[in-house]
């Protein structure tokens, strides 16, 4: 049976993969037996080059036109290699934390650039679905915006729904508890995990709210419901996207940061070596 184009893709990237390791542990172990480095040598420099091969993975998200596998492809052997740094990292310290100040700050990077990866690679698995669930594409940068827009119609609601009534129990309700979810993103953590707390206090305080008004009253208070749940979608949309942007602010620069803490970590061992 023939591969799909797809199959084919994963499976030339894997064998990349595998051609780089090998790469690696060859011109590694011919260095080795040449300068008689010990086993701390050994897997210091396959690390670093471990280091390196990830740091390529942002260089390939440039180059989407090459038709070398899809970004989620290289998003597996990006989290491959990964777990080969993380194995290699124990293999050349040969603890949790070292003793040295300048090795404890690459120790530090290290485990932040690892724990943010997981979360990173976690993040583009499962959030991407959860976005294209809320249906509306909403931009990052203008959700602040929708969201005054949304508490601003809401106050206007308050002050209409009083004078047409006559009466202040929606307006006072709102002051005392609405206001609260109107005032700034909320359940920030519920909309990641999609467990849909946001719309069950949204029903459960309109329910409770609504034994106490009137069928004019209930009008208005259609109408509050419908903007809370636009609201909701807004929420769900600040928390997804930010969490898809924050992780990489961190990752980024700390994996930069690391990349630079060992070349000048290998440098000094290079000098000492000699």
């Amino acid at each position: 049976m023939k591969l799909s184009l797809s199959q084919n893709r994963k499976a030339s990237l894997f064998v990349m993969a595998g051609v780089v390791i090998w790469l690696m542990i060859t011109l590694l172990g011919w260095v080795a037996a040449r300068k008689h480095w010990s086993v701390a040598h050994i897997t210091g420099y396959a690390l670093f080059a471990v280091m390196l091969t990830l740091g390529f993975f942002k260089l390939r998200k440039r180059l989407l036109v090459l038709p070398i596998g899809t970004v989620r492809d290289w998003m597996l052997l990006h989290l491959v290699f990964g777990v080969l740094g993380f194995v290699l990292f124990f293999q050349h310290t040969g603890t949790l934390w070292p003793g040295g100040h300048y090795e404890q700050w690459i120790a530090l990077f290290f485990y932040v650039v690892s724990i943010t990866g997981v979360i990173g690679y976690f993040f583009q698995r499962v959030l991407p679905q959860r976005l294209a669930d809320l249906g509306e594409q909403v931009i990052y940068d203008r959700i602040p915006i929708e969201m005054a827009s949304l508490r601003a119609r809401v106050e206007s609601l308050m002050l209409e729904a009083t004078k047409e009534t006559g009466s202040d129990t929606l307006a006072r309700y709102y002051a005392e508890t609405l206001h609260w979810y109107f005032d700034r993103p909320r359940f920030l953590l519920s909309h990641l995990r999609g467990t849909g707390r946001s719309e069950g206090w949204i029903q459960t305080n309109l329910k409770v709210l609504s034994r106490f008004l009137n069928d004019s009253e209930r009008a208005y208070l259609m109408k509050l419901e419908e903007i809370a749940i636009r609201k909701s979608a807004l929420d769900a949309h600040h928390a997804i996207q930010g969490a898809l942007k924050f992780w990489l602010f961190v990752h980024v620069p700390c994996a930069t940061l690391l990349i630079l803490l060992a070349i000048w970590h290998l440098i000094i061992v290079s000098i000492y070596a000699r």
